[in-house]
């Protein structure tokens, strides 16, 4: 099975930087845009406009995180792990049903993609899971899951092994960092 040198560099660097940021390590931000990267290269090839539009946006939004987590964004205390309000739940729900609904019927209309609205779906997801993350709130691990599973599955019916692989271990990671974060925060 012929597997991209790409597609192993952002597996690499996806599950490095998952695991340096449940241990709330800033050289995660780093793995993040080499992983988000090399995404943007694999959705392009596999038809995937909003993860390749999600992965090149998570590029931006990694140094937004790098930065709030660096102490760079001109607050004087360390950000530390909190929860979303419920005001802010409500917002991404909205978000994410909105953004579902639009970019998919865009994707499905003009994009000859595979799967739009699922693909639509887990980006919207994953855009409020980066999000939350940089913000260090507990409630990205649970957008990360979903996002994640919905991306497996997709992997899985193109028989990206690897990616298979790397998702997998996104969803288990994601899981592992809700528990080892509820913890700290309590």
């Amino acid at each position: 099975m012929a597997t991209s040198l790409v597609e192993w560099i952002g597996m690499t660097t996806g599950i490095l930087g998952i695991w340096l940021s449940i241990k709330e390590r800033v050289w995660a931000w780093p793995c993040f845009v080499s992983c988000y990267a090399c995404y943007v290269y694999i959705s392009y090839t596999f038809e995937l406009p909003a993860l390749m539009l999600m992965n090149a946006a998570f590029i931006g939004l990694s140094f937004y995180g790098w930065a709030k987590w660096t102490n760079q964004s001109g607050s004087k205390q360390q950000l530390r792990i909190s929860r979303a309000s419920t005001w802010q739940l409500l917002l991404t729900t909205i978000f994410i049903a909105t953004a579902t609904f639009i970019f998919g019927g865009l994707i499905a209309k003009y994009g000859g993609a595979n799967y739009p609205y699922l693909d639509a779906f887990a980006t919207s997801c994953g855009f409020t899971a980066q999000w939350m993350l940089g913000r260090k709130q507990i409630e990205t691990w649970v957008f990360w899951m979903i996002s994640d599973l919905v991306y497996l599955t997709i992997f899985a019916l193109g028989s990206l092994w690897p990616t298979v692989i790397l998702f997998s271990t996104f969803t288990a990671l994601a899981v592992n960092g809700w528990r080892q974060w509820r913890t700290l925060l309590h």
